[in-house]
């Protein structure tokens, strides 16, 4: 009989245990949800901006940041060609406000096909990034 009674006061403590847990669980969750807002920036490049040929050994391309971020946020965009930087630029954006940016880049003679052209995007937060791969014009 000691036995059975030592195993319902472990049952009525798990049961407790249980439910403190949930009521925790729901408060963090609750709080999690409603104080905290997640922030982040969107890369694009315009896919009709581009063509995955050059055109007179040039070729160009339109990219775009969306800023979902709290504030004014400093940005710092590079532009890759086979992992070679070819261009920087800094700007700061508010808010849900969008940065569209026209790129013209010459193509050396030495340049190996298939191309990579990345646009790597920093800000304070995170980092974004987003490419396209272009082929000579034969």
């Amino acid at each position: 009989m000691n036995d059975r009674c030592e195993g319902n006061e472990f049952y009525s403590m798990f049961k407790i245990a249980a439910i403190v847990a949930i009521i925790i669980a729901i408060i963090i969750t609750g709080y999690l949800f409603i104080f905290t807002k997640e922030q982040y920036s969107s890369l694009y490049i315009i896919p009709e901006s581009y063509q995955n040929q050059t055109q007179n050994d040039r070729i160009s391309f339109t990219y775009g940041v969306i800023s979902s971020e709290e504030g004014v946020t400093d940005y710092e965009s590079k532009i890759f060609l086979n992992n070679e930087l070819v261009h920087t630029e800094q700007f700061q954006l508010n808010k849900n406000e969008y940065y569209e940016k026209n790129e013209e880049l010459l193509l050396r003679e030495n340049v190996t096909y298939p191309a990579k052209i990345q646009v790597i995007l920093n800000s304070e937060i995170n980092t974004e990034e987003v490419h396209f791969w272009i082929d000579k014009n034969s």
